[in-house]
């Protein structure tokens, strides 16, 4: 009987998980590891575009949407509306992978820095450019193996993307935050 009230217990504690949220925690590490420096921030606080090798980008390597910005800039706070949006985007995608991968397994009851990782690799490589055993690795929870064998190096163009990985490295690798066993 007391077996039985404590799986309820945790069933119910499973059911009621909170749906994950883009933190202020979490945009401002997407932030640090897209423009760390703020380029193309005028002293006026707005952003002006910028080249790259994807293509034209404003604040923290949005795509420019808006010819307008070229004259104008884009204000600070309305450039972290846009990665916000996103990011939320990312959001969705990852819910739509999880429910294809993995249809049974529930999208927030997983380990919220298992759901940062896939919204983070969504949003700076796209779902479908992920391979399947690294959202394995990330589901599974099984750090050793994603960082030995599947996290791989982020690329900008033909150069390696040494802000992300070096942000990502910071917040995963390095921190702690992922205990090995």
């Amino acid at each position: 009987m007391r077996w039985l009230l404590i799986c309820c217990l945790l069933a119910c504690a499973a059911q009621a998980a909170e749906p994950f949220a883009i933190t202020d925690e979490f945009v401002a590490y997407i932030q640090q590891g897209a423009n760390p420096k703020e380029f193309g921030l005028a002293k006026d606080g707005r952003f002006q575009p910028y080249s790259t090798a994807q293509g034209r980008r404003i604040a923290w390597r949005q795509a420019v949407s808006d010819k307008a910005w070229f004259a104008t800039g884009l204000a600070k706070s309305d450039a972290e509306k846009l990665l916000r949006a996103d990011l939320h985007r990312a959001l969705a995608e990852a819910r739509l992978l999880i429910a294809r991968q993995q249809p049974a397994r529930p999208f927030d009851a997983l380990p919220r820095e298992s759901l940062e990782m896939l919204v983070d690799f969504i949003h700076s490589e796209g779902a479908t450019n992920i391979a399947p055993a690294l959202v394995a690795a990330v589901l599974a929870g099984d750090w050793p193996r994603l960082i030995g064998q599947h996290l791989y190096v982020r690329w900008q163009g033909p150069s390696p993307d040494n802000a992300r990985n070096k942000a990502f490295a910071d917040r995963w690798i390095y921190s702690r935050k992922l205990l090995f066993n």
